[in-house]
């Protein structure tokens, strides 16, 4: 891969635009869970808007985030197959995953992490993804990093959106969406549908794995008074995932997994001391289910799980002047975890975690902001917990040059199935992290380029990880990762967008034995993505992406190599009407053979075409 190597090197000395904007007016809620200027943050957050979906046709979540530097993403097998997000070379379990700001992740799958392959992007409007920890705001599981998935926001009067395609292997998607607001109501509602045949999940196999899924979400504020909104949230998904087991007859293997979770929420805002400060009092519901069959095979295969959490918490911003804000909270959780296979009485996990924080942002001359918090967790099994975070942004030229720097510490606590039966290891210790970064950003040629770059370096200390030896989860003493965000954007004219990123990420083992030394699973050393469009004064919206994949390994001991590859991506648009568009791409338009985690099936060349509408 020393092609790979060169060409990224060259790629992080570009010099572009767009990629990650400095606006004053942009705002973001990742960083300390309320609105505030990315500019007063010191917190390293890219933002994909519905405009950014649209262009790049990203049909999931896990597509999108394909080009966003710093994320790796590992998908095992087809459409529906386990996707897993690695931020920094972090673990998939390190990342939390919001919608609207309601934790999804899923406390019953085997390390908590959230499966991005379910999440269609027909309804949402744009995500905020934040690499690097911010435990103090959002506890356990943001210790690598948070992706804020946020639906399609109201808007005055009425507007609906709706989308169909059509592609290789028999595969339909359906969303549509509905936002609007009128007098005291402001709310959005969307659903999404998918059906796949699909490829065969392991390599070699001759029967295609099927996937289903539905998913839906709705969003609802009333304006009870001038000081005092209501808040209602959901989100519901339905998937149904034929899959190939190791453990049964391997590629040609006939079970599947049916799997749902709804999340419920609902909350208070208020305001008092004319705006300054802000309250918000809200309680979450999450309910999981997951039920596994396999009509060959009596094994691991069938099983039944269930899952949910309540959760209720207590957030407050106070605008003390200009120059200082302070924000605390409190929260309260209660999970529950139930595992049954073959039959058999199932296995029952619980834990509470009672939390709360507490921060302070100062603004003491103009362009500068510092920001300080701190976090306490104690948890029934596992005790207490404190984290300490503070990070600074500069801006010296009103936003055109911008300076930032954090240190912060993570921490993540066993899920129900790392640290209770029947897989779990009551041994296991929570992990914690160390993290700091530096990076800049600039724009120039008046705003129609911009370049950054970001150094960053964590020091996980008891990181929580699978054995495929003992079958359950355990603690690996030191883990360091360290490396280089960079790219570019330019937009030398308004019909021309060009972007680039390059990714340097060195994941290490730092443990005393076998594997010291070497390099965490699935996390290759370089990435790197290109993406050109071109709006023709015709209409007609042509682009191409490129995605170079180094060498990884597939395994703690790293004799499994997996090679480097490479990706490219064609796709049009071209607008019908005012309101109606035709579009069409080919993925992996080379047909490259590559593999993303070992045993696993890979899309070859594949195309689709659809129709999308706004009204």
């Amino acid at each position: 891969m020393t092609m790979l190597k060169i060409t990224a090197a060259a790629l992080a000395m570009l010099p572009t635009s767009a990629f990650a904007q400095t606006a004053e007016d942009e705002i973001v809620v990742t960083a300390s869970g309320f609105e505030q200027p990315r500019s007063e943050t010191g917190q390293a957050i890219e933002i994909v808007g519905r405009d950014r979906l649209d262009q790049l046709q990203s049909a999931t979540i896990a597509d999108a985030l394909q080009t966003v530097p710093g994320v790796r993403i590992a998908t095992r097998g087809g459409l529906g197959g386990q996707s897993s997000a690695f931020i920094r070379g972090g673990s998939s379990a390190q990342t939390l995953v919001l919608i609207d700001g309601v934790r999804i992740n899923d406390l019953t799958s085997p390390n908590g992490a959230f499966d991005f392959g379910a999440l269609m992007t027909g309804n949402i409007g744009r995500v905020e993804i934040l690499r690097g920890p911010n435990s103090v705001i959002w506890g356990s599981q943001a210790i690598g990093g948070v992706v804020n998935i946020q639906s399609i926001a109201p808007v005055d009067g009425l507007e609906g959106r709706m989308g169909a395609e059509y592609g290789a292997y028999d595969t339909k998607r359906l969303n549509a969406n509905l936002a609007g607001s009128s007098g005291r109501l402001a709310g959005s509602v969307g659903g999404s549908f998918v059906n796949s045949d699909g490829i065969s999940a392991l390599a070699g196999g001759t029967e295609r794995d099927g996937y289903d899924n539905l998913t839906g979400n709705a969003r609802l504020k009333v304006h009870v008074a001038d000081n005092v909104d209501l808040d209602f949230r959901s989100y519901y998904n339905r998937a149904t995932v034929a899959y190939d087991s190791a453990f049964g007859v391997g590629a040609n293997g006939l079970p599947v997994s049916r799997n749902r979770q709804f999340v419920g929420y609902v909350g208070a805002n208020f305001d008092l001391l004319n705006g300054r400060l802000q309250n918000r009092i809200a309680y979450t519901r999450t309910d999981i289910k997951r039920v596994g069959t396999d009509p060959v095979v009596f094994s691991f295969n069938n099983f039944n799980v269930r899952g949910a959490i309540d959760r209720a918490e207590y957030h407050a911003t106070f605008d003390l002047n200009d120059a200082l804000t302070l924000v605390a909270g409190a929260e309260y959780e209660r999970s529950f975890a139930s595992t049954a296979f073959e039959g058999a009485a199932p296995d029952v996990a619980r834990n509470d975690v009672g939390s709360g924080f507490g921060q302070i942002i100062m603004r003491p001359v103009a362009g500068l902001t510092l920001t300080g918090g701190v976090r306490h967790d104690v948890y029934d099994d596992y005790g207490g917990q404190t984290s300490f975070a503070g990070n600074a942004a500069f801006t010296p030229n009103d936003g055109r040059t911008m300076f930032r720097a954090t240190y912060a510490e993570g921490f993540r606590a066993p899920t129900l199935t790392e640290g209770q039966p029947p897989y779990g290891n009551p041994d296991l210790k929570p992990e914690t992290a160390r993290n700091f970064d530096l990076g800049v950003e600039h724009q120039f040629l008046g705003s129609k380029a911009q370049i950054f770059a970001t150094y960053f370096n964590r020091r996980s200390n008891d990181l929580i990880a699978f054995s495929a030896i003992s079958f359950q989860s355990e603690n690996i003493d030191k883990v360091t990762s360290k490396g280089l965000e960079a790219g570019l954007s330019l937009n030398p004219t308004n019909d021309i967008d060009i972007r680039a990123s390059y990714t340097l990420v060195d994941a290490i083992n730092r443990s005393v034995g076998t594997n010291f030394g070497n390099r965490q699973a699935l996390r290759p050393q370089h990435s790197a993505s290109l993406t050109a469009d071109w709006q023709t004064p015709f209409g007609l919206s042509v682009g191409s992406s490129l995605l170079l994949i180094g060498d990884s390994f597939d395994n703690a001991a790293n004799s499994l190599r997996l090679n480097g590859y490479a990706l490219v991506g064609l796709r049009a648009s071209m607008p019908l009407t005012d309101t109606l568009e035709v579009y069409s791409r080919i993925d992996n338009l080379l047909n490259a053979d590559y593999t993303v985690v070992a045993g696993y099936n890979s899309f070859g060349r594949n195309a689709t075409i659809g129709v999308r509408a706004k009204f």
